[in-house]
């Protein structure tokens, strides 16, 4: 890994069209037995190729996707893009910040998100050298946990409650200004509730001004959108709950009515309802069969499936997440992976590995 500046970052965004090299990437392949269901005639096993990194203390969970290259944020605020090879750039305000999650503009321009107090969000535009500051909440008790947009101008924010209600932020300039969402327009948060931002996958902005909010706690409920972030509805799941570390950890929609949501205990893996599925744009959640380990994100594929991991494996459902299978016992944070079945996954302790669906 080496360091590089926004201008040459710039020129690797110019060239993602281009073949990738491989010269970064260390030996190392996971092909287990292919996994799935008889009745569908796509069956895939999990390739992995770790790359490799100067920091084994960092901790990455945010990912985002432009083109084919691929953007990640962590701990002490790195910041790596993936396109030829992996490279950094710099954020010296956030040096010791974590950036729980990322996100990129059409134009190439940068969104990422500092988890706790103080809770910045920084951008750096298309053209420019520098970061700019364009959120700062100093309450002690500030805790963002992740970032999603609709275009390049309209997209959210949420966090932990704040001040006793619900903490989301609505941005309608590309992040260039946020503004908290008033209390009137969110159902009232329970006693114990709150999102994880263990991959910053815990919200979607769909199609039509639909948006979801995965949470944990005393129930493992979503807050569901309809035009734009402006007001919210809520509704409970059956997914794991009852503390404040079980819950929804991440939601993925295939299109306005199916979707996924995935989660559990991340201090007890194992479990026996850590993902869910809705056909009715998340009305009602059903309980999906098969491997329920303890699971932070989960990405939509093509067709109907999609991918899932955590810290214990990774999963695939090839029907809509009614049923999952386990494709390897190596997981992640966070993983994104394009209809052409590469992509990129994120962990702890430095990990980052390119992955692809064989």
């Amino acid at each position: 890994m080496k360091k590089t500046n926004y201008l040459f970052f710039l020129l690797l965004v110019v060239f993602i069209s281009c073949a990738e090299n491989e010269s970064s990437v260390s030996e190392g392949n996971f092909t287990p037995a292919k996994s799935g269901f008889a009745a569908n005639s796509d069956s895939f096993s999990l390739s992995v190729k770790s790359l490799k990194t100067n920091d084994t203390l960092a901790h990455y969970r945010g990912l985002n996707q432009l083109g084919k290259a691929f953007f990640i944020s962590g701990t002490k605020g790195k910041i790596l893009i993936k396109t030829f090879q992996l490279e950094q750039i710099e954020l010296f305000q956030a040096k010791y910040t974590d950036l729980r999650d990322i996100h990129v503009l059409s134009d190439s321009s940068i969104l990422v998100m500092g988890i706790a107090s103080p809770g910045h969000i920084w951008k750096i535009k298309k053209g420019e050298k520098e970061w700019s500051k364009v959120y700062s909440n100093m309450d002690s008790l500030v805790f963002m946990d992740g970032m999603d947009f609709w275009n390049d101008s309209v997209g959210l924010v949420y966090g932990d409650p704040l001040n006793g209600f619900h903490f989301i932020l609505k941005t309608t300039d590309g992040g260039e200004n946020w503004s908290r969402i008033s209390q009137e327009n969110i159902p009232e948060n329970l006693q114990i509730e709150a999102g994880f931002a263990a991959s910053g996958t815990g919200i979607v902005c769909k199609e039509n001004g639909n948006a979801y909010i995965g949470l944990g706690g005393d129930k493992a409920r979503v807050l569901i959108s309809r035009n734009y972030g402006n007001s919210w509805s809520v509704v409970e799941t059956p997914l794991l709950h009852g503390s404040g570390s079980k819950g929804i950890y991440s939601i993925a929609f295939k299109d306005e009515l199916n979707g996924v949501a995935v989660g559990g205990n991340w201090e007890t893996p194992n479990c026996d309802s850590s993902k869910i599925y809705t056909n009715n744009g998340g009305k009602t959640w059903f309980l999906s069969e098969g491997v329920q380990d303890f699971r932070s994100c989960v990405t939509y594929l093509k067709d109907e499936t999609y991918i899932s991991t955590g810290t214990s494996g990774t999963d695939i459902s090839y029907n809509g997440g009614k049923s999952w299978s386990l494709l390897d016992s190596v997981g992640f944070n966070a993983i994104k992976i394009n209809p052409d079945l590469n992509g990129v996954a994120v962990g702890s302790f430095g990990r980052i590995a390119e992955v692809e669906l064989q």
